[in-house]
């Protein structure tokens, strides 16, 4: 949506030159600084309009894979509200994205807090995770979800589960550091690209970031010996251990004197880079490790397709994104799947395979509200192809918070 069409604005509000001639010559200039300013106000009351207007638009309609492509422009029209704004406050700076993802992760840090606490205190039988999965009733529309009903509201408000609250914790605090750690590595590469002499020290993040490698690490390594699933293990060790899986705000000092006296080592941005490279490669184990079975893609062709509900649709074109994915992957010469890509072009291709692993994980939950589908429609978008090459684009959408 074009939401500065100036020209047309103007056109429909310039005076007439041959009603302004029988004018009075000296109110001339008087009038038409009162038309540019009424103009003006014109024009900016007309875009609070527009922007108002989409961010009504909270809903967007799926599109089939092989129309993707055609439709992207009108698609683009009708984009969830949450990731406009949240676009637009990337490329505007990275502060106000991770001051958000600090308020989400606080948000799902009380929701562990409370399920623990309410555990604690009934003592309950822990419920299977299989038992408790529960997919989108199979009668449910794109439509019927865009206004709220019984069916909607019994998907979104089922019976408490504590399982279900500390699985959306866990998966929700999952999505948000992954988004703030890939745009953090895109940034900075950004940075060394266009400054390779950049005298940043980045020495108090480099200490940060490797905390949160070893907190990582600890917790791959004990997993096996906990009781429980993956969720339940988590939310007890991140009550305990708050800088478990909470990425820190890269920066940096222009003061190098100040470093030097602190260290006799001074972190650079191309030192940070590496830092950050070696905790992707353990977040990536930290996904593989959780053994939740992926659910099943249901067969999308003919018939199937009209009873399809909108979990099995989004879950149809994650599966094509996958296998596009591994092609791309399997074509690549000296690709190793637990070293760092030697290409800097290989990159946006392992961030892509994780963002689809992420993916697979929300689909996966025994509870995913709308909102929690839709971000994983966007989070699609973001992966696109062209003549056999991925087209990623490293921009964040965050987690929705819970409801």
């Amino acid at each position: 949506m074009d939401f500065f069409k100036v020209s047309k604005f103007k056109k429909a509000h310039k005076p007439d030159p041959e009603k302004g001639s029988d004018n009075d010559p000296n109110k001339s200039s008087k009038v038409d600084n009162a038309d540019e300013l009424e103009d003006d106000d014109f024009i900016t009351n007309e875009v609070k309009r527009r922007l108002k207007e989409v961010r009504k638009n909270s809903f967007m309609v799926l599109i089939p894979e092989e129309e993707e492509e055609e439709d992207e422009e009108e698609v683009g029209s009708s984009e969830w509200r949450d990731v406009e704004a949240e676009g637009r406050q990337w490329w505007g700076g990275f502060d106000v994205v991770y001051e958000k993802y600090c308020e989400r992760m606080l948000l799902y840090d009380r929701m562990i807090a409370q399920q623990l606490k309410e555990a604690s205190s009934t003592n309950p039988p822990a419920p299977s995770p299989k038992s408790s999965h529960k997919k989108l009733p199979s009668c449910l529309s794109l439509k019927r979800l865009e206004e709220p009903n019984d069916e909607t509201e019994h998907l979104q408000h089922s019976i408490n589960d504590p399982y279900q609250d500390l699985e959306t914790a866990y998966v929700a605090q999952l999505c948000l550091t992954w988004e703030v750690i890939h745009c953090q590595y895109s940034q900075l590469s950004q940075i060394v690209l266009c400054r390779p002499e950049n005298p940043i020290c980045y020495n108090h993040s480099a200490q940060q970031l490797q905390q949160f490698q070893v907190l990582l690490q600890r917790f791959i390594e004990n997993e096996p010996f906990q009781e429980g699933p993956r969720a339940e293990i988590y939310a007890r060790t991140r009550n305990i251990l708050p800088k478990l899986l909470q990425i820190p705000n890269i920066q940096g000092s222009d003061h190098k004197h100040k470093v030097e006296e602190e260290s006799d080592y001074s972190v650079f941005a191309p030192d940070i880079i590496r830092i950050i490279e070696s905790l992707i490669l353990t977040f990536r184990i930290f996904l593989k490790k959780d053994k939740r079975r992926r659910a099943s893609v249901p067969n999308m062709f003919g018939k199937h397709n009209l009873m399809a509900t909108p979990l099995q649709q989004v879950q149809s074109l994650l599966d094509k994104k996958s296998i596009k994915l591994k092609d791309i992957r399997k074509s690549r010469k000296g690709w190793k799947k637990n070293s760092w890509p030697r290409s800097s072009e290989d990159v946006p291709l392992l961030f892509g395979l994780m963002d689809v692993r992420i993916m697979w994980r929300v689909l996966g939950m025994a509870r995913i509200n709308k909102d929690q589908l839709l971000w994983c429609e966007e989070k699609m978008k973001k992966l696109g192809f062209c003549d056999g090459k991925l087209q990623r684009d490293p921009s964040p959408i965050l987690f929705p918070a819970s409801s």
